[in-house]
Protein backbone atom coordinates (compact mmCIF):
# COMPACT_ATOMS: atom_id res chain seq x y z
CA UNK A 1 0.00 0.00 0.00
CA UNK A 2 1.45 3.03 -0.67
CA UNK A 3 1.58 6.10 1.45
CA UNK A 4 2.91 9.56 2.07
CA UNK A 5 6.28 10.39 2.58
CA UNK A 6 6.15 13.94 4.33
CA UNK A 7 9.82 14.10 4.89
CA UNK A 8 10.86 14.16 1.22
CA UNK A 9 10.39 17.24 -1.23
CA UNK A 10 12.06 15.54 -4.22
CA UNK A 11 13.59 12.63 -5.78
CA UNK A 12 17.10 12.93 -5.17
CA UNK A 13 17.90 10.28 -7.39
CA UNK A 14 20.61 9.70 -10.17
CA UNK A 15 20.39 8.28 -13.33
CA UNK A 16 21.65 5.07 -12.74
CA UNK A 17 19.32 4.61 -10.36
CA UNK A 18 16.01 4.12 -12.45
CA UNK A 19 15.12 1.07 -13.18
CA UNK A 20 12.00 2.55 -15.09
CA UNK A 21 9.96 5.52 -15.26
CA UNK A 22 6.40 6.28 -16.88
CA UNK A 23 5.62 9.99 -16.94
CA UNK A 24 2.15 11.56 -16.82
CA UNK A 25 0.69 12.74 -20.03
CA UNK A 26 -2.12 14.59 -18.59
CA UNK A 27 -3.17 16.99 -15.49
CA UNK A 28 -6.11 16.13 -13.79
CA UNK A 29 -7.42 18.38 -10.95
CA UNK A 30 -6.59 16.57 -7.30
CA UNK A 31 -6.78 17.01 -3.56
CA UNK A 32 -4.21 15.52 -1.66
CA UNK A 33 -5.06 15.30 2.01
CA UNK A 34 -4.32 18.81 3.57
CA UNK A 35 -4.00 20.80 0.61
CA UNK A 36 -6.24 22.77 -1.80
CA UNK A 37 -7.64 21.06 -4.69
CA UNK A 38 -5.30 21.83 -8.15
CA UNK A 39 -3.98 20.51 -11.26
CA UNK A 40 -1.20 17.82 -10.82
CA UNK A 41 1.18 16.43 -12.82
CA UNK A 42 2.45 12.27 -12.17
CA UNK A 43 5.24 9.85 -12.82
CA UNK A 44 6.15 6.51 -11.27
CA UNK A 45 9.59 5.42 -11.03
CA UNK A 46 11.03 2.49 -9.72
CA UNK A 47 14.68 2.78 -7.99
CA UNK A 48 16.91 0.40 -6.75
CA UNK A 49 18.75 0.80 -3.69
CA UNK A 50 21.69 -1.75 -3.66
CA UNK A 51 19.54 -5.45 -3.96
CA UNK A 52 16.58 -3.77 -3.33
CA UNK A 53 13.85 -1.62 -5.54
CA UNK A 54 11.56 0.89 -4.54
CA UNK A 55 8.58 2.05 -6.19
CA UNK A 56 7.19 5.82 -6.20
CA UNK A 57 4.64 7.79 -7.23
CA UNK A 58 5.82 11.24 -7.63
CA UNK A 59 2.88 14.03 -7.87
CA UNK A 60 3.70 17.82 -8.38
CA UNK A 61 0.78 20.38 -7.76
CA UNK A 62 1.52 23.03 -10.49
CA UNK A 63 -0.61 25.75 -8.46
CA UNK A 64 1.79 25.61 -5.21
CA UNK A 65 4.87 24.15 -6.47
CA UNK A 66 4.63 21.18 -3.91
CA UNK A 67 5.59 17.45 -4.88
CA UNK A 68 4.01 14.81 -2.81
CA UNK A 69 6.01 11.49 -2.44
CA UNK A 70 4.19 8.17 -2.00
CA UNK A 71 5.91 5.30 -1.25
CA UNK A 72 5.95 1.72 -0.72
CA UNK A 73 7.33 -1.28 1.06
CA UNK A 74 10.99 -1.84 -0.87
CA UNK A 75 10.80 -5.24 -3.04
CA UNK A 76 13.43 -7.79 -4.30
CA UNK A 77 13.84 -7.57 -8.07
CA UNK A 78 11.27 -10.34 -9.13
CA UNK A 79 8.51 -8.19 -7.72
CA UNK A 80 9.36 -4.97 -9.27
CA UNK A 81 6.35 -5.26 -12.08
CA UNK A 82 4.17 -5.97 -9.33
CA UNK A 83 4.92 -3.03 -7.54
CA UNK A 84 4.94 -0.76 -10.63
CA UNK A 85 1.42 -2.10 -11.59
CA UNK A 86 -0.05 -0.82 -7.89
CA UNK A 87 1.81 2.25 -8.75
CA UNK A 88 -0.04 2.75 -11.92
CA UNK A 89 -3.18 1.88 -10.83
CA UNK A 90 -2.70 4.03 -7.56
CA UNK A 91 -2.06 7.05 -9.46
CA UNK A 92 -4.66 6.36 -12.04
CA UNK A 93 -7.37 5.83 -9.55
CA UNK A 94 -6.46 9.95 -9.48
CA UNK A 95 -7.42 10.67 -12.95
CA UNK A 96 -3.51 10.27 -14.42
CA UNK A 97 -3.14 8.72 -17.90
CA UNK A 98 0.82 7.58 -17.76
CA UNK A 99 3.35 6.03 -20.82
CA UNK A 100 6.02 4.42 -20.59
CA UNK A 101 9.24 6.29 -21.16
CA UNK A 102 11.27 3.22 -22.51
CA UNK A 103 14.04 4.12 -20.22
CA UNK A 104 16.23 1.46 -20.92
CA UNK A 105 16.60 2.46 -24.16
CA UNK A 106 17.16 5.93 -24.01
CA UNK A 107 20.76 7.20 -24.27
CA UNK A 108 22.42 9.37 -21.99
CA UNK A 109 21.54 12.51 -23.21
CA UNK A 110 17.37 11.91 -23.57
CA UNK A 111 18.13 10.66 -19.41
CA UNK A 112 18.92 13.74 -19.37
CA UNK A 113 16.55 16.04 -20.78
CA UNK A 114 13.46 13.31 -19.05
CA UNK A 115 14.61 14.24 -15.62
CA UNK A 116 15.19 18.29 -16.45
CA UNK A 117 11.77 17.80 -17.25
CA UNK A 118 9.85 16.51 -14.60
CA UNK A 119 9.77 18.84 -11.53
CA UNK A 120 9.51 15.98 -8.66
CA UNK A 121 13.81 15.46 -9.09
CA UNK A 122 13.89 18.69 -8.41
CA UNK A 123 13.99 21.23 -4.84
CA UNK A 124 10.07 22.39 -5.04
CA UNK A 125 9.85 26.47 -5.54
CA UNK A 126 6.68 26.52 -3.36
CA UNK A 127 4.19 29.50 -4.53
CA UNK A 128 1.71 31.02 -2.07
CA UNK A 129 -1.51 30.65 -3.50
CA UNK A 130 -3.98 33.43 -4.16
CA UNK A 131 -7.25 32.63 -3.38
CA UNK A 132 -9.15 31.31 -6.24
CA UNK A 133 -12.44 32.86 -8.22
CA UNK A 134 -15.28 30.88 -8.14
CA UNK A 135 -16.32 29.58 -11.55
CA UNK A 136 -19.36 31.48 -12.53
CA UNK A 137 -22.39 28.77 -12.41
CA UNK A 138 -24.24 28.35 -16.12
CA UNK A 139 -27.80 29.06 -14.18
CA UNK A 140 -26.86 31.09 -11.32
CA UNK A 141 -30.23 32.33 -11.17
CA UNK A 142 -31.22 28.63 -9.80
CA UNK A 143 -28.38 28.73 -7.66
CA UNK A 144 -29.71 31.79 -5.73
CA UNK A 145 -33.22 30.29 -5.64
CA UNK A 146 -31.51 26.86 -4.46
CA UNK A 147 -29.71 29.44 -1.33
CA UNK A 148 -33.07 31.82 -0.87
CA UNK A 149 -34.69 27.89 -0.43
CA UNK A 150 -32.06 27.04 2.46
CA UNK A 151 -32.44 30.32 4.07
CA UNK A 152 -36.66 29.69 3.86
CA UNK A 153 -35.53 26.27 5.73
CA UNK A 154 -33.72 27.34 8.25
CA UNK A 155 -35.94 30.28 8.83
CA UNK A 156 -38.58 27.31 9.52
CA UNK A 157 -36.46 25.38 12.24
CA UNK A 158 -37.59 26.06 15.99
CA UNK A 159 -36.66 24.75 18.75
CA UNK A 160 -37.29 21.22 18.59
CA UNK A 161 -35.40 21.03 15.09
CA UNK A 162 -35.97 20.87 11.86
CA UNK A 163 -39.42 18.46 10.53
CA UNK A 164 -38.46 14.83 8.09
CA UNK A 165 -39.61 17.02 5.18
CA UNK A 166 -37.13 19.78 6.02
CA UNK A 167 -34.61 17.75 6.39
CA UNK A 168 -34.94 15.77 3.09
CA UNK A 169 -35.26 19.42 1.73
CA UNK A 170 -32.34 20.40 3.27
CA UNK A 171 -30.63 17.39 1.89
CA UNK A 172 -31.46 17.98 -1.44
CA UNK A 173 -30.05 21.65 -1.48
CA UNK A 174 -26.94 20.65 0.26
CA UNK A 175 -26.79 17.74 -2.73
CA UNK A 176 -27.49 20.07 -5.77
CA UNK A 177 -25.36 22.67 -4.51
CA UNK A 178 -22.03 19.64 -3.92
CA UNK A 179 -23.11 18.80 -7.53
CA UNK A 180 -22.65 22.23 -9.06
CA UNK A 181 -19.04 22.95 -7.30
CA UNK A 182 -18.01 19.63 -8.29
CA UNK A 183 -18.64 20.14 -11.96
CA UNK A 184 -17.23 23.95 -11.11
CA UNK A 185 -14.46 22.04 -9.75
CA UNK A 186 -14.21 23.34 -6.15
CA UNK A 187 -14.05 19.43 -4.85
CA UNK A 188 -12.84 20.58 -1.57
CA UNK A 189 -16.31 22.59 -1.15
CA UNK A 190 -18.45 20.21 -2.50
CA UNK A 191 -17.82 17.44 -0.27
CA UNK A 192 -18.38 19.90 2.63
CA UNK A 193 -22.04 20.03 0.48
CA UNK A 194 -22.32 16.54 0.28
CA UNK A 195 -21.28 15.97 3.97
CA UNK A 196 -24.11 18.59 5.17
CA UNK A 197 -26.63 16.66 3.18
CA UNK A 198 -25.60 13.22 4.61
CA UNK A 199 -26.16 15.07 8.16
CA UNK A 200 -29.81 16.17 7.34
CA UNK A 201 -30.72 12.97 5.18
CA UNK A 202 -28.79 10.22 3.95
CA UNK A 203 -29.50 9.18 0.13
CA UNK A 204 -27.46 7.48 -2.24
CA UNK A 205 -26.81 10.94 -4.80
CA UNK A 206 -24.52 12.11 -1.81
CA UNK A 207 -23.21 9.16 -1.22
CA UNK A 208 -21.78 9.06 -4.73
CA UNK A 209 -20.87 12.67 -4.52
CA UNK A 210 -19.07 11.58 -1.34
CA UNK A 211 -17.41 8.58 -3.58
CA UNK A 212 -16.37 10.74 -6.84
CA UNK A 213 -14.60 13.49 -4.27
CA UNK A 214 -12.76 10.62 -2.36
CA UNK A 215 -11.71 7.98 -5.09
CA UNK A 216 -10.64 11.19 -7.64
CA UNK A 217 -9.59 14.03 -5.93
CA UNK A 218 -8.68 12.79 -2.78
CA UNK A 219 -6.47 9.81 -4.15
CA UNK A 220 -8.55 7.33 -1.06
CA UNK A 221 -10.05 4.65 -3.31
CA UNK A 222 -10.93 2.53 -0.73
CA UNK A 223 -13.05 5.29 1.25
CA UNK A 224 -14.47 5.93 -2.74
CA UNK A 225 -15.28 2.35 -2.87
CA UNK A 226 -17.60 2.35 0.43
CA UNK A 227 -19.36 5.36 -0.76
CA UNK A 228 -19.94 3.99 -4.47
CA UNK A 229 -21.23 1.09 -2.63
CA UNK A 230 -23.73 2.37 -0.02
CA UNK A 231 -24.86 4.70 -2.76
CA UNK A 232 -25.87 1.26 -4.30
CA UNK A 233 -27.03 -0.41 -1.37
CA UNK A 234 -29.77 2.61 -1.34
CA UNK A 235 -30.31 2.45 -4.71
CA UNK A 236 -29.26 -0.61 -6.66
CA UNK A 237 -30.48 0.56 -9.80
CA UNK A 238 -28.19 3.78 -9.74
CA UNK A 239 -26.86 3.57 -13.26
CA UNK A 240 -24.75 6.62 -12.06
CA UNK A 241 -22.96 4.64 -9.04
CA UNK A 242 -22.04 1.86 -10.97
CA UNK A 243 -20.29 3.49 -13.92
CA UNK A 244 -18.40 5.46 -11.05
CA UNK A 245 -17.85 2.71 -9.26
CA UNK A 246 -16.61 0.30 -12.17
CA UNK A 247 -14.46 3.06 -13.63
CA UNK A 248 -12.69 3.02 -9.93
CA UNK A 249 -12.37 -1.10 -10.35
CA UNK A 250 -10.42 -0.31 -13.69
CA UNK A 251 -8.08 2.05 -12.68
CA UNK A 252 -7.26 -0.69 -9.39
CA UNK A 253 -6.96 -3.19 -12.26
CA UNK A 254 -10.40 -4.91 -10.63
CA UNK A 255 -11.43 -5.47 -14.32
CA UNK A 256 -13.74 -8.52 -13.73
CA UNK A 257 -15.91 -7.02 -10.89
CA UNK A 258 -16.17 -3.93 -13.35
CA UNK A 259 -17.83 -6.06 -15.94
CA UNK A 260 -21.12 -6.79 -14.69
CA UNK A 261 -21.72 -3.00 -13.38
CA UNK A 262 -20.64 -1.57 -16.54
CA UNK A 263 -22.62 -3.88 -18.19
CA UNK A 264 -26.24 -3.12 -16.24
CA UNK A 265 -25.31 0.65 -16.48
CA UNK A 266 -25.18 0.52 -20.05
CA UNK A 267 -27.86 -1.19 -20.41
CA UNK A 268 -30.04 1.52 -18.94
CA UNK A 269 -32.15 3.42 -21.13
CA UNK A 270 -32.80 6.04 -19.26
CA UNK A 271 -29.02 6.34 -18.30
CA UNK A 272 -27.68 10.06 -19.95
CA UNK A 273 -24.34 8.75 -19.44
CA UNK A 274 -24.79 4.99 -20.69
CA UNK A 275 -22.48 5.58 -23.73
CA UNK A 276 -19.36 6.29 -20.76
CA UNK A 277 -20.63 3.41 -19.53
CA UNK A 278 -20.39 1.55 -22.50
CA UNK A 279 -17.52 2.31 -23.41
CA UNK A 280 -15.76 1.40 -20.33
CA UNK A 281 -17.22 -1.93 -20.40
CA UNK A 282 -15.66 -2.55 -23.74
CA UNK A 283 -12.51 -1.48 -21.73
CA UNK A 284 -12.84 -3.53 -18.58
CA UNK A 285 -13.53 -6.72 -21.41
CA UNK A 286 -10.27 -6.30 -22.96
CA UNK A 287 -8.26 -5.97 -19.77
CA UNK A 288 -9.89 -8.95 -18.64
CA UNK A 289 -9.05 -11.04 -21.86
CA UNK A 290 -12.26 -10.74 -24.38
CA UNK A 291 -10.73 -8.47 -26.92
CA UNK A 292 -13.51 -8.94 -29.78
CA UNK A 293 -16.31 -8.10 -26.97
CA UNK A 294 -14.57 -5.22 -25.59
CA UNK A 295 -13.79 -3.75 -29.03
CA UNK A 296 -17.53 -4.25 -29.86
CA UNK A 297 -18.99 -2.53 -26.89
CA UNK A 298 -16.58 0.20 -27.47
CA UNK A 299 -17.59 0.79 -31.35
CA UNK A 300 -21.21 0.55 -30.45
CA UNK A 301 -20.25 3.18 -28.03
CA UNK A 302 -19.05 5.36 -30.45
CA UNK A 303 -21.23 4.93 -32.82
CA UNK A 304 -23.99 6.79 -30.42
CA UNK A 305 -21.27 9.22 -29.51
CA UNK A 306 -18.49 9.69 -32.13
CA UNK A 307 -16.86 12.45 -30.08
CA UNK A 308 -16.38 10.98 -27.52
CA UNK A 309 -12.65 11.21 -26.95
CA UNK A 310 -11.77 8.40 -24.39
CA UNK A 311 -13.79 5.57 -26.35
CA UNK A 312 -11.18 6.96 -29.49
CA UNK A 313 -8.16 6.82 -27.60
CA UNK A 314 -9.34 3.28 -26.17
CA UNK A 315 -10.03 1.70 -29.39
CA UNK A 316 -6.40 3.14 -30.77
CA UNK A 317 -4.94 1.71 -27.83
CA UNK A 318 -6.40 -1.94 -28.08
CA UNK A 319 -5.42 -2.54 -31.60
CA UNK A 320 -1.97 -1.02 -30.95
CA UNK A 321 -1.40 -3.31 -28.25
CA UNK A 322 -2.82 -6.04 -30.50
CA UNK A 323 0.12 -4.78 -33.45
CA UNK A 324 -2.98 -4.01 -35.71
CA UNK A 325 -0.77 -0.42 -36.96
CA UNK A 326 -3.41 -0.47 -39.77
CA UNK A 327 -6.62 -0.19 -37.28
CA UNK A 328 -4.97 1.50 -34.38
CA UNK A 329 -4.15 4.62 -37.43
CA UNK A 330 -7.75 4.50 -38.57
CA UNK A 331 -8.63 4.65 -34.43
CA UNK A 332 -5.93 7.51 -33.73
CA UNK A 333 -7.31 9.16 -36.94
CA UNK A 334 -10.70 9.34 -35.87
CA UNK A 335 -9.72 10.66 -31.97
CA UNK A 336 -7.59 13.58 -33.55
CA UNK A 337 -10.32 14.38 -36.28
CA UNK A 338 -13.03 14.54 -33.75
CA UNK A 339 -10.93 15.69 -30.60
CA UNK A 340 -8.62 17.76 -32.44
CA UNK A 341 -8.09 20.59 -29.50
CA UNK A 342 -6.76 17.87 -27.17
CA UNK A 343 -3.25 17.08 -27.51
CA UNK A 344 -2.83 14.23 -26.71
CA UNK A 345 -4.56 12.97 -29.90
CA UNK A 346 -2.36 14.33 -32.28
CA UNK A 347 0.24 12.54 -30.01
CA UNK A 348 -1.07 8.93 -29.94
CA UNK A 349 -1.88 9.27 -33.97
CA UNK A 350 1.79 10.45 -34.44
CA UNK A 351 3.27 7.73 -32.13
CA UNK A 352 1.55 5.16 -34.55
CA UNK A 353 2.67 6.42 -37.75
CA UNK A 354 5.71 6.35 -36.52
CA UNK A 355 5.92 3.14 -36.01
CA UNK A 356 4.57 2.56 -39.45
CA UNK A 357 7.97 4.94 -40.70
CA UNK A 358 5.00 7.22 -42.20
CA UNK A 359 7.64 10.20 -40.84
CA UNK A 360 6.11 13.11 -42.75
CA UNK A 361 2.83 12.43 -41.55
CA UNK A 362 3.69 11.61 -38.14
CA UNK A 363 6.11 15.01 -38.02
CA UNK A 364 2.69 16.91 -38.74
CA UNK A 365 1.06 15.15 -35.64
CA UNK A 366 3.83 15.85 -33.48
CA UNK A 367 4.15 19.98 -34.64
CA UNK A 368 0.46 19.92 -33.79
CA UNK A 369 0.62 18.46 -30.04
CA UNK A 370 4.27 20.11 -29.44
CA UNK A 371 2.69 23.56 -28.52
CA UNK A 372 1.56 24.45 -25.27
CA UNK A 373 -2.15 26.06 -25.32
CA UNK A 374 -2.53 25.15 -21.38
CA UNK A 375 -0.85 24.45 -18.43
CA UNK A 376 -2.18 20.90 -18.06
CA UNK A 377 -0.73 20.18 -21.41
CA UNK A 378 3.49 20.39 -21.02
CA UNK A 379 3.73 17.07 -20.02
CA UNK A 380 1.52 15.99 -23.88
CA UNK A 381 3.58 19.01 -25.25
CA UNK A 382 6.94 18.15 -24.26
CA UNK A 383 6.34 14.30 -25.60
CA UNK A 384 5.75 15.33 -28.84
CA UNK A 385 8.30 18.14 -28.68
CA UNK A 386 10.78 14.92 -27.71
CA UNK A 387 9.71 13.21 -30.60
CA UNK A 388 10.59 16.08 -33.15
CA UNK A 389 13.59 16.32 -31.82
CA UNK A 390 14.65 12.54 -31.77
CA UNK A 391 13.13 12.76 -35.89
CA UNK A 392 15.79 15.07 -36.94
CA UNK A 393 15.72 17.43 -39.44
CA UNK A 394 13.38 16.59 -42.21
Amino acid sequence: MLQEDPSRTHLAAEPEQIAALYEGTNQPLVQPTGRTAQPAQAAVIALQEGALYEVVVALTLTESGENIIYTGPPVQKKDVKSAIDEALNFAESMGFILDASGWAKLDEERRSELLDRLPAFKPPELKVLEPLERTRSDDPMAAVARLFAAFCALLLVNCSGMSAEQRVQAAEIHQQLGDNLLREGDSQQALKEYLQSLDSEETPEAHNGVGLIYAWSLGRPGDGEKEFKRALEMKPDYSEAMTNLGALYIARGRFDEAVPLLDKAARDPLYKSRVLAQSDLGWALYKAGQSEKGIGEIRAALSVAPKYCLGWRQLGTIYSEQGKLDDARSAFGRYAEECPEVPDAHLQSGKVLARQSKAAQARAEFERCAVVKDEKDKPVAAECAKFLKEMGTP
